[in-house]
């Protein structure tokens, strides 16, 4: 699939020839399988490392703000199935390290999310555009994710959604185990920096 068109506004990463080329259907499959292992394992040991920072990070928000310790927001998943994402609330200083999207951990033990994939979008906007936007349910073909593709070209919930259904529907059609090790380095690497872009609006 042609790399995806973009808005000169958004800086590009990197070249198409520089990119993966995307696996065979059988070493897809088997790529995915690997893939939501790894997921699974992966946030089983985030949640031991990060259990401190989720343990402060509760009892902070119980005893300062008069809110829900987690938000729970109807998503849409692999396959047009719903689910409650969690989340801490979207205040600045957890926005600041990304702190907020530490609870989806658990949506990702559960099977629901991914740690790299298309974005959860809303149900409403599925509905909406659904039927006028071309190939939109191609990214529910997989788990969404904490992060992503169209997150890390600076496109979260405010920006068209057409643009961001054709950078998730490049990732589908373009996976690989590669990619997704590429988009964990420079999500890490941005965070570290301070830049909020694993947001799901």
């Amino acid at each position: 699939m042609p790399f995806p068109g973009r808005s000169p506004s958004v800086p590009r990463l990197e070249p198409v020839d520089r990119l993966p080329v995307p696996p065979a259907p059988d070493a897809r499959r088997r790529g995915l399988a690997l893939k939501h292992a790894l997921d699974r394992l992966g946030a089983a040991a985030a949640v031991v490392v990060v259990a401190p920072v989720l343990l402060v990070t509760a009892v902070g928000l119980k005893l300062f703000t008069s809110g829900p310790v987690f938000m729970r927001d109807r998503r849409i998943g692999r396959d047009g199935r719903s689910f409650q994402m969690l989340t801490f609330p979207p205040l600045p200083f957890l926005q600041r390290w990304s702190i907020d999207q530490v609870p989806q951990l658990v949506n990702i033990l559960r099977g629901q999310m991914s740690f790299v994939g298309p974005r959860p979008e809303r149900p409403e906007f599925v509905e909406l555009f659904g039927a006028n936007l071309r190939r939109h349910d191609q990214p529910r073909r997989v788990r969404p994710g904490i992060t992503g593709w169209s997150q890390l070209q600076g496109l979260t919930g405010r920006a068209p959604l057409a643009e961001r259904v054709r950078w998730d529907d490049w990732y589908v059609e373009n996976w690989s185990l590669r990619l997704d090790a590429k988009i964990v380095f420079l999500t890490v690497r941005d965070v570290c920096r301070g830049v909020h872009l694993v947001r799901a609006d």
